[in-house]
């Protein structure tokens, strides 16, 4: 009786820690091609005929574009002549809808964290849903509506070919309340766009101001007071004035080197030699 005991009370404790763990998170995709544009469009006949006896289909498409920047993708969902009931659901699937239009063999959701489809989505973390449940994310399509639409940017969907998030090589599915699949389509990009550009925070700018003599490039500041940069510094890497004519160090209009000056560096350079020699 207690070893059976026992064995409940461990059995829910494991159970209580599984519940517990933590839910994989999304990586935000920073990277997407800049401008580029698929689209979805619904077939003119829906898969599941339940929905349409009379044929037909749910009208409209889901565009997807990158977003700003390169950052996740922006989706615009518009759809008219939904059949009753509700509330329907939509989600990107792992696989293209064959020819046939089988929307069964699309399979199951864009799920590269493997979270799986339980416990539900919670919106407020999109980053730990899957990245295809674009409806567990965003809202499903209330009850009773015969139109839909919706504009949102998802920061975890790809479209760099390669990556585990990227889905336009993949389908969009809407389904009936108790997950019936009524319709499907592939996505097809309209536009190729371009590779994102970087942004500020991604490349350095340094100015330097200095004017090149023997073997030092001797910057000067407001006070005349000179300081030693070593010979060297990538011109590649400096902004704010013209090259040397050692291609070393920009120098920038106006700057100068006067005769106090020199005879400072010059004071200074006999100074060092003369401690290295005592």
């Amino acid at each position: 009786m207690r070893t059976s005991v026992a064995l409940s009370l461990l059995g829910a404790a494991a159970t209580g820690v599984a519940a517990q763990k933590p839910l994989p998170t999304a990586a935000a995709v920073t990277s997407n091609p800049v401008g580029l544009v698929a689209e979805a469009v619904l077939p003119e006949n829906a898969w599941q005929k339940a929905g349409f006896p009379n044929g037909g289909n749910i009208k409209g498409k889901v565009v997807a574009k990158s977003g700003e920047g390169g950052v996740g993708v922006q989706f615009n969902v518009e759809l008219s002549g939904l059949p009753e009931g509700g509330p329907f659901t939509y989600h990107i699937h792992v696989n293209p809808v064959p020819e046939n239009g089988n929307c069964t063999a699309t399979g199951a959701h864009l799920d590269p964290t493997e979270r799986g489809e339980a416990p539900v989505c919670d919106k407020s973390k999109p980053e730990t849903c899957q990245v295809g449940d674009l409806a567990g994310k965003y809202g499903a399509i209330p009850a009773g509506s015969t139109t839909f639409s919706a504009n949102y940017v998802d920061k975890y969907a790809s479209l760099v070919e390669g990556t585990g998030a990227y889905f336009l090589n993949r389908s969009i599915v809407f389904h009936f309340p108790n997950k019936t699949r009524i319709t499907c389509a592939n996505f097809k990009i309209t536009n190729s766009g371009s590779a994102p550009q970087p942004s500020e925070s991604d490349c350095e700018d340094h100015t330097v101001t200095a004017t090149q003599t023997g073997p030092f490039a001797v910057p000067t500041n407001a006070t005349g007071v000179s300081s030693f940069a070593p010979i060297g510094t990538n011109p590649a890497h400096t902004t704010g004035g013209a090259p040397s004519p050692s291609g070393t160090l920009p120098v920038e209009a106006g700057a100068s080197f006067s005769t106090s000056s020199m005879t400072g560096v010059v004071a200074a350079l006999l100074g060092g030699a003369m401690m290295l020699m005592l």
